[in-house]
């Protein structure tokens, strides 16, 4: 029987990152920006508000969910300046947003394959299926 309750793949992206940074934790830095993936803002000075290390400050979580999502699609699909393509890795994704140690990695992949129910994840896993997943 289809899982009609499914997580679409981008959110569970999200979902993982923000989890391991803690988000749900009001003293973590990402809470209290309002920020789950800790984008940084790279438009015009001013146009966002940002911290000093240029990490963009929200004043609403939902604006900055959309953000987040909006920012993974555009790699997942390979439509980013960061250089990914849709046929790269989930390690290469994970890479840009400065998640490159091992243990962060597996909390990772271990979180999409509960969130996905699909035990088959793996960092190396091509971020088209996240693309696909609704």
């Amino acid at each position: 029987m289809e899982n009609k309750n499914r997580t679409d793949g981008l959110e569970a992206i999200v979902d993982a990152i923000m989890t391991l940074h803690g988000y749900h934790k009001p003293d973590s830095d990402c809470y209290r920006l309002r920020n789950p993936l800790m984008l940084k803002s790279f438009s015009r000075a001013g146009k966002h508000e940002v911290n000093e290390d240029g990490v963009r400050i929200f004043s609403r979580f939902l604006d900055a969910y959309h953000a987040a999502i909006f920012d993974i699609g555009c790699k997942v699909l390979g439509r980013s300046n960061s250089g990914i393509k849709k046929t790269d890795l989930l390690r290469n994704l994970l890479g840009v947003y400065g998640i490159n140690q091992d243990k962060d990695q597996t909390q990772i992949v271990s979180f999409l394959r509960k969130a996905l129910q699909n035990p088959d994840i793996s960092l190396q896993t091509p971020l088209s299926y996240f693309a696909e997943v609704k």
